[in-house]
């Protein structure tokens, strides 16, 4: 076997195993998911090949996270370019909620596995040995702290420590409805079906508004005391 043919052999193996973890996860949480079960699901005789291409458990979820935030940050870039330059350089709040949560709608609807990345996703942010904050860092340009950045120019009324809270709060939700929807896809006889396009629409009304929210005269009052 050839060099090109190994280095391909071993980057289906590498891929098969993501999809794999991501799936088991998705279904049964990171702590009831073993490496052992991640090869078997990927058709590997291999038992060793999970631990051989990430070394262990912690390393295959970050590698789950990369494989698929690579492609929604370079989205969300593309996105927040076009947003800017459309509203000559001032995005509505709105307008950069989108450029958050559409590209993660797209990557369910058109990705191999997109329902489970999702709920992949909503595993890893509530696990308690999973940081996914710090996984962004590595992000040659994470498009969600530049949007961050331009959300603080959209709304400067707001404190920064408290918009920085909403904003996390924001992405809980957001992960965790997309999550919900999609595992109750698989009961939809069981449920009242509501259009995606209208749930992602009034979800990304539901997060503008928890951004953009005036602040209570006694939450000022905290923020004070704690400075």
């Amino acid at each position: 076997m050839t060099k090109s043919k190994q280095t391909t052999s071993s980057s289906a193996t590498r891929e098969a195993l993501l999809l794999a973890g991501e799936r088991l996860i998705a279904e049964n949480g990171i702590d009831a998911v073993s490496l052992r079960q991640i090869n078997t699901a990927a058709g590997q005789r291999n038992s060793s090949a999970a631990h051989y291409h990430f070394g262990s458990k912690q390393a295959l979820v970050r590698a789950i996270f990369d494989y698929r935030m690579e492609r929604v940050n370079r989205n969300r870039q593309s996105k927040l370019a076009t947003v800017r330059e459309q509203s000559d350089g001032r995005p509505e709040p709105r307008q950069l909620v989108e450029t958050l949560v559409y590209p993660i709608t797209e990557e369910i609807n058109n990705s191999e596995g997109g329902s489970y990345y999702i709920r992949f996703l909503s595993q890893a942010i509530g696990h308690p040995q999973t940081d996914t904050n710090k996984y962004s860092e590595n992000l040659p340009a994470d498009a969600a702290s530049n949007a961050f950045k331009q959300l603080q120019q959209a709304v400067p009324e707001i404190p920064k420590l408290i918009l920085g809270q909403r904003f996390g709060l924001m992405w809980e939700m957001i992960i965790h409805s997309l999550a919900d929807r999609e595992r109750s896809s698989e009961l939809r006889a069981r449920t009242q079906d509501i259009d995606q396009d209208l749930f992602v629409s009034n979800l990304i009304d539901t997060a503008t508004g928890c951004l953009i929210a005036p602040v209570a005269a006694g939450t000022l009052t905290k923020l004070r005391q704690k400075k």
